[in-house]
C-alpha cells in the first residue's frame, strides 16, 4: 500500500519541482533586466515614445500646421512658439514629429509582425520537414540574402507603388530571411527532444506537433529578434521615405521630413536634425530593451 501512495505522488511532485525551477529562472531573469541600467533607460523611453504617440493629436501646438503650408511661418527656427522651428512652407516640425511618432510605431510593428510570420512558418517547416523541402526553402531563402535588403526593399516598393503601406509590405518581404533560418535552426534542435518523438507516436499531426508543441519552446530567441529588429525596421522604412518611395508628403514621417529638409542644411539645420533625432532614439530604445529581454527570455543568459 506505501508503494502505491508512493507511485502516486512522485508524478505529481516532478511537474511542481519543474514548475519551481522555471519560476525560478523567470525570477533571476526579470531580476537581472531590473538591475540592467540601459534595459531599464530603453523601458522607460519605450513608454515616453508610446505614451507621446498615444497623446499626440491632444499634445501638438499645431496639429493643423502639421500637414498644411502656412507661408507667413515658413523658415523659422527654433523658438517660444515654434519649439522645433518650421519648414519652408510653414508646418510645425515639433507637431510633425510629435504625429510621426504614432506612425513609426504602426509602421515597425507590421514590419515585425508580417516578417515574423513569413520567416517562422518557412523555417519551422522546413527544419521540421529537412529533407528536399529545407533545401527548396532554404535556397528561396538564400536568394532573398544574396542581395541587399535596402536595394531590394526600394525595387518592391517601387513595384509596388509610392507610399507608407506599400513600403511597409516591401520592407517585410526582404526581412523575413533571418526569421526564417533562426527558426529553422531552433526547430532541428527541438524536433529531437523525446517529448516530440512521443507526441508523434502517439499520432500527432505535423502541423500540430510544429506549432503547438515545438514552436512555443522555440519563441524566446525569435522574441528577442523581433525586439531588436523592431528599430531597425523604423530606420528602413525611414530609409525608404528619405530616397522618396517611402511615405510621400505630406504625411509627417521621419525619413521624408529629413529627406525635404536635406537641401537647406547646414543653414536650416532643424529641419532634418529634429527627425532624425527622433529615429535614433525610437532606434536606441529598442536595441536596449532587446538586451534585456535576452537576459530574461535566453535560457544560456541565466546561468
Amino acid at each position: 500500500m506505501a508503494e502505491k501512495t508512493h507511485s502516486i505522488i512522485d508524478p505529481e511532485a516532478v511537474p511542481q519541482e519543474a514548475i519551481h525551477h522555471r519560476w525560478e529562472s523567470w525570477r533571476r531573469g526579470i531580476y537581472r533586466f531590473r538591475t540592467n541600467r540601459m534595459s531599464m533607460v530603453g523601458l522607460v523611453i519605450l513608454i515616453f515614445i508610446l505614451l507621446v504617440a498615444i497623446s499626440a493629436p491632444w499634445i501638438a501646438p499645431y496639429p493643423e500646421a502639421a500637414t498644411r503650408a502656412n507661408p507667413l511661418a515658413r523658415d523659422q527656427s527654433p523658438n517660444e512658439t515654434y519649439y522645433f522651428g518650421t519648414d519652408r512652407i510653414g508646418r510645425d516640425i515639433f507637431s510633425r514629429v510629435l504625429l510621426g511618432t504614432g506612425l513609426a510605431l504602426r509602421v515597425g510593428t507590421t514590419i515585425v509582425f508580417m516578417a515574423s510570420s513569413i520567416g517562422v512558418t518557412i523555417g519551422a517547416v522546413s527544419g521540421y520537414f529537412g529533407g528536399w523541402v529545407e533545401e527548396l526553402l532554404m535556397r528561396f531563402t538564400d536568394i532573398f540574402l544574396t542581395v541587399p535588403g535596402l536595394v531590394l526593399a526600394i525595387a518592391f516598393t517601387a513595384a509596388l507603388g509610392r507610399g507608407i503601406d506599400n513600403a511597409m509590405i516591401g520592407i517585410a518581404l526582404v526581412w523575413w530571411p533571418g526569421f526564417a533560418r533562426m527558426t529553422r535552426s531552433q526547430v532541428i534542435s527541438i524536433k529531437e527532444e523525446p517529448y516530440v518523438e512521443a507526441i508523434y507516436g502517439l499520432g500527432g499531426g505535423h502541423m500540430r506537433i510544429i506549432f503547438r508543441h515545438i514552436l512555443p519552446n522555440a519563441f524566446s530567441p525569435i522574441i528577442i529578434k523581433m525586439t531588436t529588429d523592431f528599430g531597425f525596421a523604423v530606420l528602413t522604412a525611414a530609409a525608404l521615405g528619405f530616397v522618396g518611395v517611402g511615405a510621400q508628403p505630406p504625411t509627417p514621417e521621419w525619413g521624408a521630413m529629413i529627406n525635404f529638409g536635406r537641401d537647406y542644411f547646414p543653414e536650416r539645420w532643424w529641419m532634418s536634425t529634429f527627425p532624425g533625432m527622433a529615429i535614433w532614439l525610437m532606434v536606441f530604445c529598442w536595441n536596449l530593451l532587446g538586451d534585456g529581454l535576452r537576459d530574461v527570455l535566453d535560457p544560456r543568459s541565466r546561468r
